[in-house]
């Protein structure tokens, strides 16, 4: 099974990193070097803030020309591409919150077999032995 991009150790972190510097950055789009120079330091769940943005188009615009570009799918569509309302970005932070969540869950979804397959075994356990 394929590892689920925000379970990843951090991977919430980064994001909500990431979400941040790019909702209150007064262009709509910032590079690499940009990002780590406002950071100064690289993300901690990836090789970089691009691999960030393109495992969670969900969020993030990655537009490569000159240079790498990253920006927030949501300023986009807003007619002047400004800066986010903190409402907005309390918004985005809070839907990536949510989705880490349930991506947790679902990973962790084989724990709901482990009572359903001891009480199985224990029954077969405890019908053989009472045969004796």
């Amino acid at each position: 099974m394929r590892e689920l991009p925000y379970t990843k150790k951090n991977r919430l972190a980064d994001v909500l990193a990431l979400i941040q510097v790019l909702a209150m950055y007064k262009q709509a789009f910032r590079t690499e070097e940009g990002i780590k120079k406002e950071f100064q330091r690289d993300p901690v769940s990836a090789e970089s803030w691009v691999k960030i943005a393109e495992e969670h188009r969900e969020f993030f615009r990655v537009r490569r020309g000159k240079g790498v570009e990253i920006s927030l799918i949501v300023r986009y569509a807003q007619e002047n591409h400004s800066e986010l309302k903190p409402e907005l970005t309390a918004t985005l932070m809070e839907t990536a919150i949510k989705i880490h969540d349930s991506q947790l869950n679902l990973s962790r979804g084989w724990t709901f077999w482990l009572p359903v397959i001891g009480a199985f075994i224990g029954s077969v356990l405890a019908m053989l032995f009472t045969r004796r």
